[in-house]
């Protein structure tokens, strides 16, 4: 027998020729292989990929042997995490697809086709915010692999949010044209959102040809009761639902709504309508250059959200060119309405504080004009940030024709019953800007209140209420005329009296300490030179009553003079002016109406005569000041100039 001499190239070539044989065997291997008996494995495989229980109960089949290899499989399901129950998250009958070999095997999945038949799916979100749809990737939406060639048959989707309280059963479908329908991708569905109907519809061009690099148009509309949103824009990448923009329409009751949808808390508003355009890059949201309205007020600027950190974060710049100043009402849940149908000043409406721990916020707001039929206001001016449930209205400004209103106001919603403190100065206010000309009255009013209350209402902060107020008008003049009635014609002589005749305002201090919702006169003094008028009392703020008692000192004897202190009683919206000794009585609106001097003003034409030296108003406005009002000499000197 011969024997064989090897060689290296033997040795090769007998090691090509087995690696061939090998290579032969598997093909034919894989070619006749009953895929049925592999779908174990491949389970555990797509279980891994997925962290989720996967399991083919059907046939599998796979076509290998092609550029675009293909699979389905029949009777798939991917099982719920073990905190959300036993349903499966995903039932799908019938599923294939097949994919571009030589990119699959670099990594690069490209689907060619995908036809999914009566998929089940069922989105769960909990209280506590675990959802059975994360799969590591955060915010930064759902990657899909691209698609060219999408169909689905009788999709049903169920969505269950418990933090959003939202309950959706929809159908999707992305067909072909067929039966004379237009190729499509729809999704409908209903249910409710916090107890309120919920409709949602989503429309798009048919899922076929498409191209990765080219955005994929699309038009919703969702209706979550009052509120509507209509979106019109595209997939940036189709398939990468965290990249789209769209020109959207918000239109509702109250932005406060939008909560529902969002989880940011937006402010309560009147009806509003808003145009925008909503641009969306991994967590990061801009709504862009959105003008419109709420109320009677216009809006337009530039918000954006960033999602990325463990609260949602708010930042940017609204404007309004004309304020309605009844429009701010609905922050605090009050207005004419309100105030016709309890019978109270202050809202008792609840402030939903707790959406305050649900976000941050940098915000500023700026009004160019405002409109009011009682204050000769012009601007207003603030900047809102939100910081680990602290809200901060600083500054908070508003401009009058002369003077102004600055301050500060803090919500802390740190704890269940949130805290309110408010720092507010009031600066130059002209007291003739809210007379008929000419002015019955001259002179500048100087003010600061310090005060704080716990509550989640204006009401239940304003029945808690402790701190300090105090209001100085250090000179001024009044028209003599007027100091002098007695009660005849008062409205038409303090508001729209020609008489030309004046006498020095030598001062006035309103000063008041809160403490429990009770507000309590320190001191109350009104000086002109014909009287002086010296009041005590207390404004309960729990229940908005009046309890204060006036008396008249008149420098010199006059005939006619009423000898009875003035009461001023009821409430803060209903207050009644008259005689102690029920001599003269006057209701209704009186002390409303002349709200800027209330109590002084209004209980000024009912002082009884007598004889009183002068008032030391230097000593008393020193006293006023030393409590924490801005008087002194700079006010006078400041009182003529005007801000347009």
């Amino acid at each position: 027998m011969r024997s064989i001499r090897w060689t290296p190239a033997n040795v090769l070539a007998s090691i090509a020729g087995g690696l061939i044989a090998l290579l032969c065997a598997a093909i034919l291997w894989l070619y006749f292989l009953d895929w049925n008996t592999m779908r174990g494995p491949v389970s555990r495989y797509a279980s891994m990929r997925l962290g989720r229980e996967v399991h083919i109960n059907g046939n599998l089949k796979v076509h290998l042997f092609s550029f675009t290899p293909r699979v389905s499989a029949s009777g798939v399901t991917v099982a719920n995490p073990d905190w959300a129950g036993q349903n499966h998250a995903a039932d799908i009958p019938y599923l294939a697809f097949n994919f571009r070999l030589f990119p699959a095997l670099f990594g690069d999945w490209v689907l060619r086709y995908v036809h999914v038949e009566k998929p089940e799916i069922r989105f769960l979100r909990t209280e506590d915010g675990r959802t059975n749809w994360d799969f590591g990737n955060g915010n930064r939406g759902a990657d899909l692999p691209p698609v060219q060639h999408l169909i689905i048959h009788e999709g049903h989707i169920v969505i269950d949010d418990r933090i959003r309280k939202l309950l959706f059963d929809g159908t999707v479908s992305s067909r072909e044209d067929t039966g004379g329908q237009a190729a499509a991708f729809e999704l409908n569905g209903n249910g409710t959102l916090n107890a309120k109907k919920f409709t949602a519809e989503v429309h798009g061009g048919p899922l076929i040809h498409v191209d990765r690099t080219k955005p994929y148009h699309f038009i919703a509309d969702v209706h979550a009761g009052p509120t509507h949103i209509a979106a019109d824009g595209a997939i940036t990448h189709p398939f990468n639902l965290g990249e789209f923009q769209a020109a959207v329409t918000l239109e509702g009751q109250n932005l406060s709504d939008l909560y529902d949808l969002t989880g940011l808390a937006m402010p309560r508003t009147p009806p509003y309508h808003l145009n925008g355009t909503l641009t969306r890059n991994g967590a990061y949201y801009e709504f862009q250059n959105f003008a419109g309205s709420a109320g009677s007020s216009d809006l337009r600027g530039n918000l954006s959200v960033d999602a990325s950190g463990d609260l949602p974060f708010l930042k940017g710049a609204v404007r309004s060119r004309v304020l309605n100043f009844t429009d701010l009402g609905a922050l605090f849940g009050s207005g004419p309405a309100a105030v016709a149908a309890t019978g109270r000043l202050l809202p008792d409406v609840a402030l939903h504080v707790e959406r305050l721990r649900q976000m941050n916020a940098d915000v500023t707001y700026d009004a160019d004009s405002i409109r009011s039929r009682d204050f000769p206001l012009r601007g207003l001016h603030t900047h809102i940030g939100l910081n680990n449930a602290v809200l901060t209205l600083n500054p908070l400004a508003f401009q009058f024709a002369y003077g102004r209103l600055a301050g500060s106001l803090q919500i802390d919603a740190r704890r269940t019953v949130s805290t309110t403190s408010v720092d507010a100065r009031i600066r130059d206010i002209e007291l003739a800007q809210f007379m008929s000309k000419p002015a019955a009255a001259t002179g500048t009013l100087e003010a600061r209140m310090l005060l704080h209350g716990s509550g989640n209402s204006v009401h239940a902060v304003a029945s808690t209420a402790g701190g300090t107020a105090t209001f100085v008008v250090p000179r001024g003049t009044f028209s003599k005329r007027i100091a002098e009635l007695t009660g005849i014609n008062l409205i038409n002589g303090l508001l729209l009296s020609s008489d030309a005749e004046r006498t020095n305002l030598r001062c006035a201090v309103a000063s008041f300490k809160a403490e429990s919702g009770m507000l309590h006169t320190s001191q109350f003094l009104f000086d002109t030179e014909p009287v002086r008028i010296e009041g005590h009392g207390t404004i309960n703020l729990a229940n908005e009553s009046l309890n204060m008692v006036v008396v008249g000192k008149p420098k010199e004897f006059r005939i006619g003079r009423i000898h009875a202190p003035i009461t001023v009683t009821g409430s803060l919206a209903h207050p009644t002016v008259g005689i102690k000794a029920e001599q003269a009585i006057l209701q209704g609106g009186l002390a409303a109406a002349l709200g800027f001097l209330s109590p002084i003003a209004a209980i000024l034409p009912f002082v009884d005569p007598g004889l009183a030296k002068d008032a030391n108003c230097g000593g008393l406005t020193a006293t006023a000041a030393a409590q924490g009002a801005p008087v002194g000499h700079h006010s006078s000197a400041r009182h003529h100039h005007r801000r347009h």
